[in-house]
């Protein structure tokens, strides 16, 4: 099996390895990919992130999402899916959309796949009311997502709103305000963040 980064030839499977989760990356690149937990706050909404939007994170993530890349779904939560779904047990969560047009470019949404296997129930009925896309857009630009999103479902009791990265926040504080006044106990996940913000 072959590093699915640096494409280096990996260590055989070992009968000690196959009682773990397989990596698709080899030691070099996970050491390269390193967690740095992080929480901090957007005005009162808890958030945790695990790496820093930098070097093989922010290349893995392009890999995957821009270029459509689904193999590489397994790569950023290695390790982390029993961890999050025992912190988070009892929470429901709701993705942070993409645009429609983005969707309909990579063919699946990017978020759902990386998520698949944490094994915790999803939300529905978060919709945005411009189909607007980031990309490319300075924070000015950017903050309109903080009034872009509606949702209309049912009551909810714990929510966990999840993203991929937290650039301004503003996506994420969005989705908090379109849902707070109908959630009781709402926190926040991303996988990295590019923003230094006050740790709690």
């Amino acid at each position: 099996m072959r590093c699915i980064y640096c494409d280096k030839q990996m260590k055989k499977i070992t009968l000690s390895s196959l009682f773990l989760e397989r990596d698709l990356l080899c030691i070099e690149c996970r050491k390269m990919l390193k967690v740095k937990r992080q929480c901090f706050l957007i005005e009162d909404l808890k958030v945790e992130s695990f790496y820093e939007y930098d070097g093989i994170f922010k290349s893995l993530l392009l890999q995957y999402k821009e270029c459509c890349d689904e193999a590489l779904k397994d790569v950023f939560l290695y390790s982390l899916k029993d961890y999050i779904r025992i912190r988070y047990a009892g929470y429901r969560i709701l993705f942070v959309p993409s645009s429609v047009e983005k969707r309909r470019m990579r063919g699946f949404d990017h978020l759902e796949l990386i998520f698949e296997d944490v094994r915790l129930p999803r939300i529905k009925g978060l919709q945005m009311k411009e189909d607007l896309i980031q990309e490319g857009k300075n924070a000015g630009e950017r903050s309109r997502m903080k009034d872009n999103y509606f949702y209309e479902g049912e009551e909810l009791n714990r929510v966990l709103i999840v993203d991929d990265v937290v650039t301004t926040g503003s996506s994420m504080l969005g989705v908090y305000r379109a849902i707070r006044g109908r959630a009781r106990h709402v926190r926040a996940l991303s996988l990295a963040n590019k923003k230094q913000y006050f740790s709690f």
